[in-house]
């Protein structure tokens, strides 16, 4: 495990003690053994070595003023080791620089055609690392939010960042890296991975090739854009610290092996282990026991369930208005403008409510003068490409002037690239003459829906179910089946089986653990944008076979309706005779009308009256004296200028 004075790469270990630093051999790598020994370091720097990261061939140690030694070679024999305190613009020649003072934590990450060869690129492409490396000291902040990175050949300021988990909000309480692989957890033992570096990311725009087009299968293609996104891993099942560790094995960036400090089930300490490729579930970590070793770490909640949405900070995403420009007669907004993660939306206003959202894909690119981080009054130069995505083309199918607009602007053309001007005031697209201008959120906060799949769906087989999903980002999917009733009665919510994983699959109950009667499918993953998608599908299983059953929720949407969902696909019946709960919110203020439905009779219509935006409307429909059976609820809409939107759910009454 690494810690701040302890650190190791393939063939050496790395520790300190009363300010010097020491090395032997990594026995459990290169499987050689010897005593530690003192490593020659510049007389301003030996004697007052506090921290030290190794990564690859290059090692960092911070002083007491935490200024950045680093040291070449250090896969090399030690006569080899050789020092520098020099750092940033240009080209590693600048006069030296320090690490945060108050970082929570930091990594030193390199990744070297010698080492690591290439990387594998979203596109499946093998990427040949370039000659000069890639090498960051990454930062974590006070509050475990955001992730700076500071590279030698760049200017020595703090403007560079990776937005982190869950769009920035995630509170990590430590992190690591190794060959531009992050590893990171947060105070519930939720872990996430990524691929990341300056090159990786597609801001290197000097010496690389970068596409957005589908590269998959194209000898010799550009880096595919976007780059990878965070991975959540499975949660460790067992008692656990915040000290992580990850390490680079072999080639490429595929696997990484990633450890926990923690305790085994006989109450041993050690490390949980695993691949960071496998994503099929807790079963993919292994306890090590280290006899003798002391827990350094502090322990940590670790529920088996994901926590990670429990504490999360706040976000830093802007809103921007159409103001003026060569746009033409429209209107339209950024609801979730953020620089550093990556993407946002350009969300078009069509007539009659109907609206069109474009994917705005932002990259941070190579500066030579220092700036801060953010947004201020200094324009910040951004490679800024929008999308014509899946959703925007099948609003234009249904839309002329959906399609008339994306006509006008883009063509046949899903992507184009333009130089974007950001300041806290305003956001200004080059080259489409677009000028956003900064306003205060909406009354209920704005509203930004984003898909985590490109098809999900759930189907009964035989005596089991098929899981069909193609997700858009290479974090698992988690698959949660739960019972919630009998044939008879409702019962608690109960958790009976789950999975973890990447790609399609099918599964029967081979034990027979599972007992006739109502179950609910809930399918979620993290969407592009550093968001959360659930799926939910219902289904009623009798005779040990699955059907599915009519919708109970629907999808999150931005137009009119914002959601309409139905608290469980059974009510009514079982130890304490329950009610429906019913929940309707908007984007804009409207007026509510459900009416419930029963074999096509009309049992209760409720006039809910206004609906304003970022107030829900909770209703309960008592079960009382209604008859069994399947329950239809509509929902109607209005407007005051008479837009009307509909939707309909429906549950059933044991």
């Amino acid at each position: 495990l690494s810690s701040p004075t302890l650190s190791q790469n393939r063939r050496w270990y790395f520790g300190v003690r009363g300010g010097r630093l020491f090395y032997r051999p990594n026995t459990e790598r290169a499987g050689e053994t010897g005593p530690w020994r003192h490593v020659s370091a510049p007389a301003c720097l030996d004697g007052d070595v506090q921290q030290i990261s190794a990564d690859d061939d290059e090692l960092v140690a911070l002083n007491s003023g935490r200024w950045i030694y680093t040291m070449d070679q250090a896969l090399s024999s030690p006569d080899r080791f050789n020092w520098t305190s020099r750092w940033g613009f240009p080209f590693w020649g600048g006069p030296g620089f320090t690490a945060p003072a108050d970082a929570k934590a930091w990594s030193w990450s390199v990744i070297s055609p010698r080492e690591s060869r290439y990387w594998v690129d979203p596109a499946g492409n093998r990427q040949t690392v370039g000659e000069g490396k890639v090498s960051h000291v990454w930062s974590l902040s006070p509050g475990g939010q955001r992730f700076t990175l500071n590279d030698p050949w760049l200017p020595r300021d703090r403007s560079y960042e990776m937005c982190g988990p869950r769009r920035g909000r995630l509170k990590a309480v430590n992190f690591q890296t190794s060959g531009s692989t992050m590893f990171t957890i947060d105070r519930f033992g939720d872990m996430y991975t990524r691929l990341f570096d300056f090159d990786i990311a597609g801001m290197d725009n000097l010496f690389f090739d970068f596409s957005w087009e589908d590269q998959t299968g194209k000898p010799r293609a550009p880096i595919q854009l976007p780059g990878a996104s965070w991975v959540q891993q499975p949660k460790v099942p067992g008692r656990i610290t915040d000290r992580i560790s990850i390490f680079t094995i072999g080639r490429g960036t595929v696997h990484r092996i990633l450890r926990v400090e923690g305790w085994g089930s006989s109450g041993r300490p050690g490390v949980w282990q695993k691949d960071s490729a496998d994503l099929s579930g807790p079963g993919a970590w292994k306890f090590i026991s280290t006899p003798g070793a002391r827990i350094l770490g502090a322990r940590i909640a670790n529920p088996a369930a994901d926590a990670s949405g429990r504490a999360l900070g706040p976000g830093e995403d802007s809103h921007y208005i159409h103001v003026s420009g060569t746009g033409g007669d429209w209107t339209g907004e950024i609801p979730d403008f953020n620089n550093y993660c990556g993407l946002s939306k350009i969300r078009i206003q069509l007539s009659r409510g109907r609206q069109l959202d474009l994917d705005l894909h932002l990259v941070d690119r190579i500066r030579t003068d220092p700036r801060a981080r953010g947004l201020d009054d200094n324009p910040r130069l951004i490679t800024a490409t929008i999308e014509v995505g899946d959703d925007a083309l099948r609003v234009a199918r249904h839309n002329s002037e959906a399609q008339a607009f994306i006509d006008q602007y883009f063509g046949q053309t899903r992507f184009k690239t333009f130089d974007l001007l950001a300041t806290t005031s305003e956001v200004k697209i080059l080259g489409l003459g677009w000028t956003f201008s900064s306003a205060s959120a909406p009354a209920g906060g704005v509203c930004v829906t984003e898909s985590g799949f490109h098809r999900a769906s759930v189907k009964p087989v035989g005596k089991g179910l098929s899981f069909r999903f193609r997700a858009r980002t290479e974090s698992p999917v988690l698959t949660r089946i739960s019972r919630v009733g009998t044939l008879q009665e409702t019962t608690k919510p109960h958790l009976v089986k789950s999975f973890s994983g990447t790609r399609s699959f099918s599964w029967r109950d081979r034990a027979g653990s599972l007992n006739d009667g109502y179950y609910v499918v809930r399918m979620k993953t993290l969407t592009l944008g550093g968001r959360i998608e659930i799926r939910r599908f219902a289904l009623k299983r009798r005779n040990g076979r699955f059907a599915l059953l009519s919708g109970y929720t629907q999808q999150q949407r931005c137009e009119l309706l914002r959601n309409f969902s139905l608290s469980s696909p059974v009510f009514g019946a079982g130890g304490k005779p329950g009610a429906l709960g019913i929940e309707v919110s908007s984007v804009e203020s409207a007026t509510a009308v459900v009416t419930i439905r029963h074999r096509r009779r009309t049992v209760r219509r409720i006039r809910v009256g206004k609906v304003n935006p970022g107030r829900p409307r909770a209703l309960r429909l008592p079960a009382g004296k209604l008859e069994r059976g399947r329950y239809v609820v509509d929902l109607t809409l209005t407007t005051p200028d008479g837009r009307l939107e509909r939707s309909r759910l429906s549950s059933r009454r044991l």
